[in-house]
């Protein structure tokens, strides 16, 4: 998992903090790096337990988040899809396996008759 990508040595108060984790969630997302996505939300709302934000940065933060849940919903679409393609290979391997086992049973008998 990457570090995080905080360019000062100063700790950042709680506002700069709830933005700073909002940005790295949102590049996580685009990355489709979800493990990280989830660690910044579970870290931005710790900190929005003891912070107070105003109306703009409250703002930016829900433009971001709804930006994570766009690609939230494109991944999920492309593992719906991806799901139901392996559904569907499953089942014609497990008809070839039938058609297959039916064909080696047959040959067999005709073996045991000639």
């Amino acid at each position: 998992m990457p570090a995080a990508r905080h360019t000062s040595t100063l700790q950042p108060n709680g506002a700069q903090a709830i933005e700073l984790l909002t940005q790295e969630a949102f590049e996580a997302s685009q990355e489709g790096d979800w493990d990280r996505v989830a660690t910044c939300y579970e870290s931005r709302g710790i900190t929005l337990q003891t912070c107070v934000i105003d109306q703009a940065l409250a703002h930016r933060v829900m433009t971001q988040d709804e930006q994570v849940r766009a690609a939230v919903l494109v991944a999920q679409a492309a593992l719906s899809s991806l799901l139901a393609d392996a559904a569907q290979v499953t089942h014609q391997l497990r008809r070839l396996r039938e058609s297959v086992g039916h064909v080696s049973s047959g040959q067999e008998t005709m073996h045991r008759e000639a």
